[in-house]
């Protein structure tokens, strides 16, 4: 949000001993509220950057990265948005003075509470608010020095006993060797990391999971994700009191709707046979364009961001303006005449192709925007993942060919709000791939092409290598990723008048 006007008004800073009382770690459970003012301009640039991280740690989920790959992916991304301060404190380098030192813990303090109100208003929000700072918080976890991890566990009251000497060399003989006497292990509940249990990460016995120092991060992300949650249902009960300060509440709803959209160039500037769009819905389209091509033939009409939707998606696939003008033509005048047809809706047509109105060439939609778009109860935009209840998802995998335990395991994603890679791993079940990151709908039509027609030449040079033992391979030069036809039955297609 750019605000334009400066209001001079006096700023209480906090004394420099107050804000080593008030941040005494890098790593903080925000259980206080801020209790002091600060300058619009400051606030409205801590919380932006705190986003910023945000959005960026989950981009870098969402291409499949994990571990120490994740990590440092993460750094590249924050260092070419000069986050410096965000990069030194998740790290725990040493700032210049202390000075600097805790005004990025306040920093950090301020940007949690704003994104907290931001975030706090629906249950889709709240979700991906928490599983973003969980991975935040995990993130700032793994640099800590074995020092500062105990020094956090004490200023929080976090009394789990550290396994001493004697205890861990029974367990090392009694686990089988599941528990290293050169390691140092925490004694918790084992109900407190039950996903370490899930994962088979843990000793256990008597009820206690014996966990490493760097699994800590799961016992307390577990009270801080129990804790979050109450904070922001509170919040959210609350939220209406701010708004008679238009300052603070505009730049809250702000924050919530600023998006990073990503940009899609088209693999290849090919032309779509729009005779050839029901097969290749069937085979390459993601689920959300599916969907809608199929609504769009059962019912011979779309809604308008259903229609925004889909023509921006088939016009960045390869379809002319020329044959998508006679492919909405051709089915919306099965219910209405030709003439209210090229009265209300061509020139939206035209308009999405940037040849009426501002002229503006227009990009497909990619995953993000959709995934945030509002879908009321009969429309049928949005993403299949986010907007579909999952039994009518779970229907739609399981008659898309995908088995019980492939679409459990696409559903399991859903629940945890990861949607794309929820896409990525049903792209992967229906092409028969292993690893393939989904951040755009033309782009996962792109990677469906690239694959499909992949086998059919690797196919093509065995039958032709059976054939012909003496030819090395055949050439496949003028092989065109949206035109190769061979290997499948096109002889299905509806012809479109």
């Amino acid at each position: 949000m750019d605000f334009k006007r400066t209001i001079r008004r006096s700023v209480i800073q906090p004394l420099y001993g107050d804000l080593e009382d008030l941040y005494p770690h890098n790593l903080q459970l925000y259980t206080t509220p801020p209790n002091f003012e600060i300058s619009l301009r400051e606030l409205e640039e801590c919380t932006s950057q705190r986003l910023a991280i945000l959005q960026t740690m989950e981009e870098v989920l969402n291409r499949g990265l994990k571990g120490d790959d994740w990590r440092q992916t993460v750094f590249s991304e924050l260092r070419k948005q000069d986050l410096r301060n965000f990069r030194k404190l998740i790290t725990s380098t040493s700032f210049s003075n202390d000075e600097e030192l805790y005004a990025a813990r306040k920093q950090d303090h301020i940007s949690h509470f704003m994104l907290r109100l931001a975030y706090c208003d629906s249950e889709d929000k709240r979700r991906w608010f928490i599983a973003r700072e969980l991975e935040l918080f995990k993130f700032k976890w793994h640099y800590l020095n074995q020092s500062e991890r105990q020094q956090f566990l004490k200023i929080n009251n976090f009394n789990y006993d550290v396994v001493q000497e004697t205890e861990k060399l029974e367990l090392s003989r009694n686990s089988l060797g599941m528990v290293q006497t050169s390691t140092e292990y925490y004694k918790v509940p084992f109900v407190t990391v039950s996903d370490l249990v899930r994962a088979r990460k843990v000793y256990l016995s008597k009820g206690m999971a014996f966990i490493v120092s760097e699994d800590m991060s799961s016992v307390i992300a577990s009270v801080y994700r129990s804790s979050l949650s109450k904070s922001l249902a509170f919040a959210a009960r609350r939220i209406d009191d701010i708004a008679e300060d238009t300052r603070i509440f505009s730049l809250v709803k702000g924050a919530a709707k600023r998006e990073r959209d990503v940009d899609y160039t088209p693999a290849n500037n090919g032309k779509v046979d729009i005779n050839n769009l029901d097969t290749l819905a069937k085979i390459s389209f993601p689920l959300c364009m599916q969907q809608l091509h199929q609504r769009l033939r059962k019912e011979h009409h779309l809604k308008h961001f259903a229609r925004l939707q889909y023509i921006l998606f088939i016009k960045g696939i390869g379809v002319t303006l020329e044959d998508a003008l006679r492919f909405w033509k051709s089915e919306f005048t099965k219910k209405m005449d030709p003439e209210k047809f090229d009265k209300s809706h061509a020139y939206n047509v035209r308009h999405s192709y940037g040849k009426v109105g501002k002229m503006a060439n227009y990009s497909p939609q990619s995953c993000l925007k959709i995934i945030n778009s509002n879908v009321g109860p009969s429309e049928a935009h949005g993403c299949p993942f986010k907007h579909q209840d999952q039994s009518t998802l779970k229907k739609n995998l399981l008659q898309n060919g995908l088995s019980s335990i492939d679409s459990q395991e696409v559903l399991d994603f859903v629940r945890r709000g990861h949607y794309q890679i929820a896409c990525g791993i049903y792209f992967q079940k229906m092409h028969g791939v292993d690893k393939v990151i989904i951040n755009h709908p033309n782009h996962y039509f792109d990677e469906s092409q690239m694959v499909l027609n992949n086998k059919t030449i690797k196919s093509e040079i065995k039958e032709e290598n059976a054939t012909h033992p003496k030819k090395s391979a055949v050439k496949n030069d003028e092989q065109d990723v949206w035109g190769n036809d061979s290997g499948f039955d096109f002889n299905s297609f509806t012809e479109i008048n």
